[in-house]
């Protein structure tokens, strides 16, 4: 089961990247950063680091993606 979850996870998380890297427009491409962030908290939460999960949301998807989209 854990393993299930982890390749859906995974498929999010590059799936995301690579949404990052071809839409053009800097909102989408924000969302797309967003969504794999998330992916990459729950693949945290798999690996039983919960602390780094709660950081991995509240900081980088948070904290950097509202900056970035007040930048642009």
């Amino acid at each position: 089961m854990e393993s299930l979850i982890f390749l859906v996870l995974a498929l999010i998380a590059v799936l995301g990247a690579i949404g990052v890297i071809t839409l053009r427009s800097p909102v989408n491409s924000v969302l797309c950063l967003l969504l794999s962030m998330v992916s990459l908290a729950g693949l945290f939460i798999l690996l039983d680091a919960p602390f780094m999960a709660a950081v991995q949301v509240i900081v980088y998807a948070g904290a950097i993606i509202i900056l970035f989209l007040f930048v642009v």
